[in-house]
């Protein structure tokens, strides 16, 4: 019979090639597995509910969902589209998000996975040529006036001007009133965007935030800024003839929510647009003058 000592080493032997054992067909059964990508939850959004019941809303799809390139009246458009009893009739919540208009995908346009998007005719129809197969105008605010805004003293459209000062704008190649037109202001009196301090920004709230605490100089946008910042502000004019918003609607809705759109919006805004309004279909609307 073997000694003690040889059975307990055989036997701490066996039990330390059986825990290696364990242990390595553990590591290779986790190394098997494949974690589910964490579901990101998307901070540019806002919803509401509309009231209506199940038996109240007659269409397939119970969300109206809209897309705009800023969180400027987002919610106010959304909380009036939801006191409607016009989009009650069809809609059980209204979901509005914003992003810019670069992101905006040809698959979201062929898919029609917005009932309504915030954008213009040459981004649409350089993003789907035949975009109007799927999506029509409905409502336009033209003739827009957009102006450089300053905290002290008014701003001048000179060179000398500008040295110096932080300018914030839109990370939105495609916006006109937060990039586009800021920097042909610049060019056209001389400055050197590549030496300018130029800060960007991926909404217009955290824009607006910089501008009212101080980090920055000078900021775009129109009369609304005044109303809405509530603080002493001088500006100057930038352009006095541009398109602020252009709404495309689904060609597949249903009657009589139009109205319900435009309404929204013009609550929402409530004339700060400072622009001309362009409604081809207010004549089908209560109220319309004959």
């Amino acid at each position: 019979m073997p000694p003690l000592i040889f059975l307990s080493q055989r036997v701490y032997l066996a039990g330390l090639c059986a825990i290696l054992a364990l242990g390595a067909a553990v590591s290779l059964w986790l190394s098997q597995q494949r974690a589910a990508a964490p579901v990101l939850r998307d901070y540019h959004v806002y919803q509401c509910a509309t009231g209506s019941s199940a038996g109240e809303a007659h269409t397939s799809g119970s969300v109206f969902s809209l897309l705009t390139v800023s969180s400027i009246f987002a919610r106010e458009i959304a909380d009036n589209l939801c006191r409607s009893a016009a989009m009650a009739r069809h809609y059980h919540r209204v979901q509005i998000s914003w992003k810019p208009r670069s992101q905006l995908r040809a698959e979201e346009v062929l898919n029609e996975d917005y009932d309504l998007i915030w954008s213009r005719t040459h981004s649409l129809r350089g993003l789907v040529p035949e975009y109007a197969t799927y999506y029509e105008p409905l409502l336009r605010y033209d003739q827009y006036k957009v102006y450089w805004f300053s905290r002290d003293q008014k701003p001048r459209l000179e060179r000398d001007y500008f040295a110096g000062k932080k300018i914030g704008l839109l990370n939105d190649r495609l916006s006109h009133t937060f990039h586009l037109l800021p920097l042909a202001s610049l060019k056209q009196v001389g400055v050197d965007i590549s030496q300018q301090q130029l800060f960007y920004f991926d909404d217009a709230i955290s824009l607006y935030r910089a501008f009212r605490q101080g980090e920055l100089d000078l900021v775009s946008g129109g009369l609304f800024l005044e109303q809405d910042m509530d603080i002493p502000l001088q500006r100057t004019l930038l352009a006095d003839n541009v398109t602020a918003a252009t709404l495309f609607v689904r060609l597949a809705r249903p009657a009589g929510i139009d109205c319900a759109i435009a309404d929204a919006f013009d609550l929402a805004s409530s004339g700060l647009f400072s622009a001309h309004r362009d409604f081809p279909g207010a004549h089908k609307c209560a109220g319309a003058e004959p």
